[in-house]
């Protein structure tokens, strides 16, 4: 039975998507739909070769570069399925992600059902699946401790749980209700990296009385930033995307205030949760500039 449709924006990522892509195809995926966001490189051939393996496989381009979010709306947009997973071309997903969450939906009668999704740090990583997985899945007291929205910075869906939970919001690695995007759609006011442009349509979902599951069993890994981004400088790379995160963060908790506040029981303004989130960013990110800085003057020592 096929009744998912896969949707992934995509951006000068031709070096990765023969590697990205077929492990979205999936039993329960009818099509694939890559945006490609005005790419500068060879997508679309690798695109066109890709769909002689899958014919299902379907290809847009948008008119000129839009960021993420407009790719995303425009993908949604074209889904023939009931269920849309929303992809990333820079990330696989493990064999039955989709039926794993499928399951759950139907199980719990959820609206939307995310999975947990982990990064790598580097190549080497890629050899050993099964024991990645299992190194880099946190074990966490408790779900509302893993969600606690004072810790926002410390928010990531890489945790394990013994059964699927309710949650607020989710990663962008998610199977959705198709019905829900008639209604809702991914915020284009996310600027540059569009840094929480996922966590901002979830919680509206929520918001607009959707339920939300987190399901752990299904996984979605992105690969080392390395790879994806070659040549370019990792250090201005992350300089650029810290700059969006701090933006678009307070952008999202402004935005989404009334809600958070009612969902956590919390008096606290998104003027302090942003002032909580910042020392904890600046914090963690310091000291790793200062690492890639260190490790850039070693190589050219």
């Amino acid at each position: 039975m096929k009744c998912v449709s896969v949707v992934i924006p995509s951006y000068n990522r031709a070096h990765l998507l023969s590697y990205t892509i077929p492990s979205y195809a999936q039993d329960l995926v009818g099509e694939i739909i890559i945006v490609d966001d005005c790419s500068t490189d060879n997508t679309g051939e690798v695109v066109r070769q890709l769909q002689e393996k899958y014919p299902f496989i379907r290809y847009f381009r948008m008119p000129h570069n839009s960021k993420q979010t407009a790719a995303k709306n425009e993908g949604i947009k074209h889904a023939k399925f009931p269920y849309i997973y929303l992809g990333d071309d820079d990330s696989f997903i493990t064999p039955d992600t989709i039926q794993e969450l499928y399951s759950t939906l139907k199980a719990y009668d959820a609206d939307v059902v995310g999975a947990k999704a982990l990064y790598m740090h580097n190549q080497k990583e890629l050899e050993h699946m099964n024991k990645f997985i299992l190194q880099n899945s946190r074990q966490v007291k408790s779900i509302s401790d893993a969600l606690d929205i004072n810790k926002l910075f410390y928010i990531n869906f890489d945790f394990d749980c013994d059964f699927p939970q309710p949650v607020p919001f989710c990663h962008a690695c998610a199977l959705v209700k198709r019905e829900i995007f008639d209604f809702i759609h991914f915020d284009v006011g996310y600027k540059g990296n569009a840094f929480r442009e996922e966590t901002d349509l979830f919680t509206r979902v929520s918001a607009a009385g959707y339920s939300i599951y987190y399901d752990s069993s299904a996984v979605q890994i992105n690969l080392p930033r390395n790879i994806v981004l070659q040549k370019n400088s990792i250090l201005k790379h992350k300089l650029r995307a810290a700059f969006y995160e701090f933006w678009n963060t307070y952008k999202y908790l402004r935005k989404n205030e009334k809600f958070l506040q009612t969902y956590y029981h919390t008096s606290e303004s998104f003027q302090k949760l942003w002032i909580c989130y910042m020392k904890d960013a600046l914090y963690v990110k310091t000291s790793k500039f200062i690492k890639i800085l260190l490790n850039s003057e070693k190589r050219k020592k």
